[in-house]
């Protein structure tokens, strides 16, 4: 009764239509009845406190993509409280949530431009790693070397987009699209806890998924060459190493792993 309550719809005009057929659809009886009877309105605003927590939390997180949606953001998240609802202890989960359960909807919706999904995946990306807490960076480090794998900052991600969202304004309002290219990024949050974003070129990203998924330094490389079709050519390379030593100063890249 109370997850319908808070997640239907329609609940709040079918509690107000006639509160004891509602009650009694749901199997509400005895003392909880009389009770929820005797003050109906108490029903209500428990709905309004719930849901003013989730999409408050929502709405947050994903400002620029609910702007440029409208009602149609709206709606979605009306859709996902009814349909499937939080299962998250955590309301800063919410919106994950949300995004996992609706891209197969906004893929089929006309009204939803193609990189509005990319624009809440990198929004919310770029909230997650301002607030996740430092956890698993190794103590030991060792100096950088082709056969060891590297350490990274434990605040950084890789994500692909398939429009440059993260070259757009910061103000809701505006509503410039994207250039519609593929791109590669690195997020990560620097000593001043601001979050910062690199475009990557295709070559360094796969190489940088593998070493961040353990492989070491040069099998990483060489994967990554492979996947592209890209020569590793002795240009190549000193990019590369360009690109590391870089990391390194961005407080990215920590380090070899000694073990």
């Amino acid at each position: 009764m109370l997850a319908d309550a808070c997640f239907r719809r329609d609940a709040e005009q079918e509690i107000a239509r006639d509160f004891a057929a509602y009650l009694d659809a749901r199997g509400v009886t005895g003392e909880e009845r009389e009770a929820m009877l005797s003050s109906p309105q108490r029903l209500t605003i428990y709905r309004r406190l719930v849901r003013n927590s989730l999409e408050g939390v929502t709405y947050r997180l994903l400002p620029r993509t609910r702007a440029r949606m409208g009602e149609a953001f709206d709606e979605s998240f009306a859709l996902f409280l009814e349909e499937r609802a939080p299962r998250t202890h955590y309301l800063k989960d919410v919106p994950s949530e949300f995004l996992s359960w609706v891209q197969e909807r906004w893929a089929r919706d006309v009204r939803v431009s193609p990189y509005l999904l990319d624009l809440a995946r990198y929004e919310l990306a770029h909230f997650e790693i301002g607030a996740m807490p430092r956890v698993g960076e190794p103590r030991d480090l060792a100096d950088v070397a082709l056969d060891r794998p590297l350490a990274f900052s434990s605040v950084a991600r890789l994500m692909r987009v398939s429009a440059a969202v993260q070259l757009l304004g910061e103000d809701p309002n505006d509503r410039t699209e994207p250039e519609a290219r593929a791109c590669a990024l690195l997020l990560y949050r620097d000593d001043a806890h601001a979050v910062r974003v690199l475009e990557l070129g295709s070559l360094a990203y796969e190489a940088l998924t593998l070493m961040f998924d353990g492989a070491p330094l040069g099998e990483a490389v060489r994967g990554a060459s492979t996947a592209t079709k890209i020569e590793l050519t002795d240009d190549l390379l000193a990019q590369f190493a360009t690109l590391l030593a870089d990391l390194g100063e961005r407080g990215v890249l920590l380090g070899a792993r000694a073990d």
